[in-house]
């Protein structure tokens, strides 16, 4: 296979030099350019035509947000995001992937040389991976208004929705949020591999989305309806009943092949001996195949199964898993998922 040729845009050139370095040591990795702001990033990548963009997000005059909307719109190219963790810049990653970033590194705020360079295996990962993206829905979603219409639930045939999501997966729950009806009956629980000091900040982009309740799930707590569960990114979550009949949150130790923290097989197996066939489960883009395994144990329970179609997912390697394992009886595009949701309850 040629190398995959990757653009570099960063306002230091320090920063441009140890990242060149960096990628220039795996022969799978040619570097065909480096840019300095958004705007030489856009046009240094509609000309070199690289197969990825390695971006920063905060540069002075034109930004990574700039950038990343030019590129999507004239010459689509997987874009990974490079960038500090504060708070502020968590929340332009978030925006980043909304617009329609690939995926997204942070970047190491103190002892950057030699902590930078502890990056480079996850740093190349990314790159690499990031050529299996689909370049047609890497502009982002369109942006839907929020429903805020209450819908008449006569009777629900199930009890709670199980939503599992990894690379590309941000853009594609935030969709589904936006169609739901703002009187929702019953949970919705969202696994998005995602590090931990982000879903704080996912959770409150989520909360602006939709008229139901938006938390971060925590040992204990108890599911309610009208309300959507982020879990948290340091460790797996489960679901289990206590003496009442009420069913909660509580941590697991076990560990999964598939991904950790928050493992999706994790959520669906606990579900499926919990709801059985009173179960929705919803599998979405991303890479590996978490939530296949669950899926089929959720499948076999009698729930509902549902994974987005290869058209509109970003990555449709967990998706896949799931149908090859003959896990899924609906496959959907993203913008129906929602709607027959409802339709379903």
């Amino acid at each position: 296979m040629p190398p995959v040729k990757v653009l570099v845009a960063d306002d230091s050139g320090f920063m441009r030099l140890i990242l060149q370095d960096i990628l220039q040591q795996n022969n799978q990795i040619e570097v065909v350019g480096t840019a300095h702001h958004g705007k030489e990033a856009f046009e240094k990548t509609c000309a070199l035509k690289p197969d990825v963009v390695l971006l920063d997000l905060m540069m002075p005059e034109y930004d990574g947000l700039y950038a990343i909307e030019h590129i999507n719109a004239h010459c689509p190219t997987p874009i990974v995001v490079l960038s500090g963790a504060s708070s502020e810049q968590m929340e332009h990653i978030i925006l980043a992937l909304e617009k329609g970033a690939y995926d997204f590194i942070l970047k190491p705020n103190a002892g950057i040389n030699a902590k930078i360079r502890q990056l480079a295996p996850e740093i190349t990962r990314k790159i690499i991976q990031a050529t299996q993206a689909k370049r047609s829905v890497l502009g982002g979603l369109p942006v839907k208004r929020k429903n805020t219409h209450p819908h008449t639930f006569d009777h629900v045939n199930y009890e709670i929705v199980l939503i599992g999501a990894s690379t590309g997966g941000t853009t594609a729950i935030e969709q589904i949020l936006l169609q739901l009806p703002s009187n929702f009956p019953v949970p919705v629980i969202i696994a998005q591999h995602m590090p931990h000091s982000f879903i704080e900040s996912f959770a409150r982009r989520l909360q602006q989305l939709t008229e139901l309740k938006v938390t971060m799930a925590a040992e204990g707590m108890a599911l309610l309806p009208q309300s959507i569960y982020i879990l948290p990114g340091n460790c797996n979550m489960v679901l289990m009943q206590d003496s009442l009949k009420q069913i909660r949150f509580k941590k697991s130790e076990q560990q999964f092949e598939a991904y950790n923290h928050p493992s999706i097989d994790a959520l669906f197996f606990s579900a499926a001996s919990l709801y059985h066939h009173k179960a929705i489960a919803v599998l979405l883009s991303g890479m590996g195949r978490d939530g296949a395994a669950g899926m089929e144990a959720l499948m076999k329970q009698g729930a509902y199964t549902i994974a987005q179609d290869e058209q509109t997912a970003t990555i449709f390697g967990m998706p896949k898993e799931a149908i090859e394992r003959g896990a899924v009886k609906k496959i959907l595009p993203i913008y129906e998922i929602a709607p027959f949701i409802v339709s379903c309850l």
